[in-house]
């Protein structure tokens, strides 16, 4: 999607109107857009949204009401959701947590039971037998003979 963090971030108890933020806090979602597998930390992420430290920490939480590196968090554990739930072929709970930013698979499985209420696997099963009753999911390309 376009904007998927802030579709994601809807998931979350962050939501709130793009429009209504701060133009600093508006550029966030679409900063992490796509990048949430990059190691980010506060600094990195004020030195890109081109602010100091403390004032990145300030609006986040006065925006958001978390921490800058929770709101990372937050993002990262919503679009590992997402992906489970698609369930592409080849889809591994590692591979996805290592694709959006969670390295540590014991405290994303952790994290995520207590966020969802089930494991990431459980999610990822759900959808693969979802889209094995849809027939399969992803059509297969019609082959040529030579």
């Amino acid at each position: 999607g376009q904007n998927r963090l802030s579709l994601r971030v809807l998931e979350n108890p962050m939501q709130i109107s793009q429009a209504a933020l701060p133009p600093a806090s508006q550029r966030i979602p679409g900063l992490l857009n796509g990048r949430l597998h990059e190691p980010w930390s506060v600094f990195r992420l004020a030195w890109t949204l081109g602010l100091s430290s403390r004032t990145l920490h300030r609006l986040v939480l006065r925006e958001f009401g978390v921490a800058p590196m929770q709101l990372v968090r937050q993002a990262r554990m919503a679009e590992a959701r997402a992906m489970l739930d698609a369930a592409r072929p080849g889809a591994t709970v590692t591979r996805v947590a290592h694709d959006c930013g969670l390295a540590h698979l014991g405290r994303f499985s952790q994290e995520y039971a207590r966020q969802f209420g089930e494991s990431p696997s459980e999610t990822l099963r759900r959808a693969r037998r979802r889209a094995a009753a849809l027939g399969g999911g992803m059509p297969r390309m019609a082959s040529t003979a030579a």
